[in-house]
């Protein structure tokens, strides 16, 4: 579900503070992903 989630980041679909926001127990294996791809630009601070 993670993985979707962040291809869905990636397309725009979603914000990465919205998904994170609602699902942070899915952060860790979303930062993982974005950044196996290169995103890294999408992972954002959450103050």
């Amino acid at each position: 579900m993670a993985a979707y989630i962040a291809q869905r980041i990636m397309e725009g679909a979603y914000t990465y503070e919205y998904v994170v926001e609602r699902r942070p127990d899915l952060q860790d294996i979303i930062n993982i992903f974005l950044t196996s791809h290169k995103r890294q630009d999408l992972i954002k601070s959450l103050a």
